[in-house]
């Protein structure tokens, strides 16, 4: 899809002020800055982009919208606002999913180099360090052990979100994109700053000691809640449940561990209200979805 657009999209960048609609476009994709909801649904249209699921070949274009329109929440059709709001993540998810495939493989490939040698080199004792501190796994045990230790726990921690499980939490925790958390802060998930004066500060609760994160743009709230799902021990009965349905082959449905989210909100039965959405807009669709490829422009 995006090909088609080089000859009068080419490499632009954003250079808009404060909020002026901006795009740029290269090979990982078209990004599209400060678009009113009007805006946005006409490009969308005149892309081609007019349907949340039943994509050909479930084939998703690299359109990558970084923020919610700030007149989202004036959308006066309830049905046709949740359809632009999935349509707006789920190229993003994708994208996000793409880059933790690539780190689940690389550590793929350092198992089975140790396999093959019995031992690590130095990249491969300073690639694990990385991925152990983004991860949250730490050990006592020293040498070979300690990153044969890692790698297995790593194996569980690093894996895609299904897609279905983070529209669905979007959608509850910003009521379909139209919270104030998510306008102002490009918070999807309500996430939290804890005894800071930065972030967005909250209209309730403001004696409690935390602000939501502000995010440069939505890309970075969904990377910040997979880290979360995939590092917080809260979660583990989640990766543990994804685990299981790894090894049964196949693609990774959210329906068959959405239950597991029980400790991500604290709003009463929201895994009820997670499994709910996924039922009625049919997201099991958009679980086995990948992005179009990468484009290589000419000048």
């Amino acid at each position: 899809m995006l090909k088609y657009l080089a000859a009068f999209l080419l490499f632009f960048s954003f250079n808009a002020s404060a909020e002026r609609p901006a795009f740029k476009i290269d090979q990982t994709g078209l990004y599209l800055k400060n678009y009113t909801t009007d805006g946005l649904k006409k490009m969308f249209n005149d892309l081609g982009y007019d349907s949340y699921i039943d994509l050909p070949n479930d084939e998703y274009p690299r359109i990558f919208v970084q923020n919610i329109p700030s007149d989202f929440a004036l959308f006066e059709d309830k049905t046709l606002r949740n359809r632009y709001f999935m349509q707006i993540l789920i190229p993003l998810i994708l994208k996000v999913n793409e880059e933790i495939s690539q780190e689940r493989e690389m550590l793929e490939a350092l198992e089975y180099h140790f396999e093959q040698n019995k031992d690590f080199d130095d990249m491969d004792v300073y690639f694990l360090d990385q991925l152990a501190s983004k991860y949250d796994v730490f050990t006592h045990f020293k040498d070979t052990r300690k990153y044969i230790y890692i790698i297995n726990e790593l194996k569980e921690k690093i894996d895609i979100i299904p897609p279905s499980i983070v529209i669905a939490s979007a959608a509850v925790h910003t009521d379909w994109g139209t919270s104030r958390i998510a306008i102002k802060a490009n918070n999807l998930f309500k996430l939290r700053l804890w005894y800071t004066n930065e972030g967005l500060e909250p209209l309730e609760d403001q004696e409690e000691g935390y602000r939501y994160e502000i995010f440069n743009n939505l890309e970075e709230s969904i990377k910040a809640y997979a880290l979360k799902l995939n590092s917080n021990v809260n979660y583990k009965t989640f990766r543990q449940a994804r685990a299981v349905a790894r090894k049964r082959g196949g693609v990774l449905y959210g329906k068959r561990m959405d239950f597991s989210l029980v400790l991500d909100s604290n709003l009463t039965n929201y895994a009820g209200l997670i499994d709910y959405t996924l039922t009625y807009y049919k997201l099991h669709y958009i679980d086995r979805a990948h992005l179009e490829d990468e484009h290589q422009f000419k000048d």
